[in-house]
């Protein structure tokens, strides 16, 4: 059966050249047959047809499915004479280009300010995510092209939160380093949520709530959590989760989702490119703003400049080779002994970095004493930044086997800007199964998880436990501070 099992996984992974293997094509049908059973075909003149082999971008629609779509209100009500509109609460492009050295995921803000025209009518001043609830996901991918000039999409996916819990449940529900308390009571406009801070197994209806959290975010933070959710959730799949996953994860997807995509060469291009790309890190693009807070008419935009346009569709494009992490990591090797803190506090105020305050360190204490190993606690912080949770829990790995666990937060700001520093007692957690770099600083080894530009973790074993910093999910903090902030960090007794 392991013969077997290793001879699928290379047709699998070898798709382009499936055509003589039956099998193979057996396995390419039933995708394909899958993608049938849900959502109606996407037919557009706006996709471009892509070669095997090349980059491929596909844009990513998740919808609502509060109801049918007959009305569309200028004035943005979620209602219209009795009848709910149907809004886009995530779009999302993402490019797997085997020529670069990540897969990139750019999302469109919803408030975005867009003029377009449809059915011969112009809707001036409109909110990017309007243009589904008018027009639907050809008139969305009109005005991404539109918005974006010069971008060639070659396929569109339209799913909704049906298709979102399918996949996570064949995934078998994600792992998920959670930044802070996420808790919003029952009664609201909002989604119930009661999600404390620290690494955890997301499943269903939680994992739902957590990546459409907005109730004390903003759209850009929502954004990045969203794709934070799906990195983990590749690292967590993994090249060999891919393969042995693909039918239940395929039927999952199929059946709830609308694209374009149909037959099996189309499947097996996208299949092929998948499985290549889960090897890669992801890189999350942030889209150039001038105005976060544009007020016309009463309502609330986001605005972009065309430089600020030009500027978001390159990064997205092209791997960004000026400022890997190797030139950070190479400036920490000449900071000296880190460990002392003392030494290094004028560099410290330099990167914006103060000592700890004394109340944090008690409260740091007192959390130590609720886990099974030592706490680590860094010497240092950001300068504007406030202690703001130290929590402890329990986990279990991939084996069912109970792990301790602790993580302490510092609030950056006031819009999803937490930060920390987390213990525990499972070392080889999905988190860190592929870290993009390693070095070894002042005797201390180091595993990198960053985008090629910006360090999201750094992590280290000590004592048989794996401790790792965060950065905050729009990656507020710098290479060095992140650095500087590890290499402070000690054991508290």
């Amino acid at each position: 059966m392991l013969k077997r099992f290793l001879l699928g996984g290379v047709i699998i992974v070898l798709l382009t050249a499936a055509a003589t293997a039956t099998a193979a094509m057996e396995t390419l049908h039933t995708i394909a047959h899958d993608l049938t059973l849900g959502g109606k075909a996407i037919h557009s003149t706006q996709l471009t047809v892509a070669q095997a082999g090349a980059p491929q971008t596909i844009l990513i629609i998740g919808d609502d499915h509060i109801g049918p779509t007959t009305t569309y209100n200028t004035g943005g009500s979620d209602n219209v004479d009795g009848v709910h509109l149907l809004h886009a609460d995530t779009m999302m492009l993402l490019r797997m280009d085997p020529n670069q050295g990540q897969t990139s995921v750019l999302s469109i803000p919803r408030d975005l300010m867009v003029n377009f025209s449809y059915h011969g009518q112009a809707y001036p001043d409109q909110k990017f995510n309007s243009a589904y609830s008018i027009g639907g996901a050809d008139l969305v991918l009109k005005v991404a092209k539109a918005t974006l000039p010069g971008i060639t999409i070659n396929h569109i996916i339209d799913f909704n939160f049906a298709s979102f819990l399918g996949l996570v449940d064949a995934i078998g529900c994600v792992y998920v380093d959670v930044d802070h308390q996420y808790y919003n009571p029952t009664g609201d406009s909002y989604l119930a949520i009661n999600i404390a801070p620290g690494y955890q197994r997301l499943c269903g209806e939680n994992a739902l709530s957590y990546v459409r959290y907005r109730h004390t975010d903003s759209d850009f933070v929502r954004v990045a959590r969203q794709q934070d959710f799906i990195r983990q959730a590749k690292e967590q799949l993994g090249p060999f989760g891919l393969l042995s996953k693909y039918s239940q994860l395929a039927a999952a997807f199929g059946r709830a989702v609308s694209t374009d995509i149909r037959g099996t060469n189309e499947v097996a291009q996208l299949l092929d490119l998948a499985v290549f790309s889960t090897s890669r890190p992801i890189r999350e693009v942030p889209f150039q703003v001038a105005n976060t807070d544009y007020v016309l008419n009463h309502i609330d935009y986001v605005t972009a400049t065309p430089y600020d346009i030009q500027q978001t569709l390159h990064d997205f494009l092209y791997e960004n080779q000026t400022t890997r992490l190797a030139t950070a990591v190479a400036s920490a090797n000449t900071t000296g002994t880190r460990r002392h803190p003392e030494s290094t506090a004028a560099k410290d105020a330099q990167l914006g970095l103060l000592p700890i305050p004394g109340p944090a360190i008690s409260a740091a204490t007192l959390t130590a004493r609720q886990v099974p190993f030592h706490l680590e606690l860094p010497a240092v912080q950001t300068d504007p930044a406030v202690p703001s949770d130290f929590h402890s829990y329990t986990i279990r790995d991939q084996q069912g086997n109970l792990r301790h666990g602790y993580r302490i937060d510092w609030q950056q700001d006031e819009l999803g800007g937490y930060y920390g520093i987390e213990g525990m007692d499972w070392t080889d957690p999905p988190l860190f199964a592929n870290p993009t770099q390693t070095a070894t600083i002042d005797g201390r080894q180091y595993m990198f998880i960053d985008d090629g530009a910006h360090i999201h973790d750094i992590g280290w074993i000590s004592g048989h436990v794996l401790y790792w910093v965060s950065n905050t999910l729009l990656e507020d903090l710098t290479n060095a501070q992140m650095l500087a902030i590890a290499e402070s960090a000690h054991p508290v007794r």
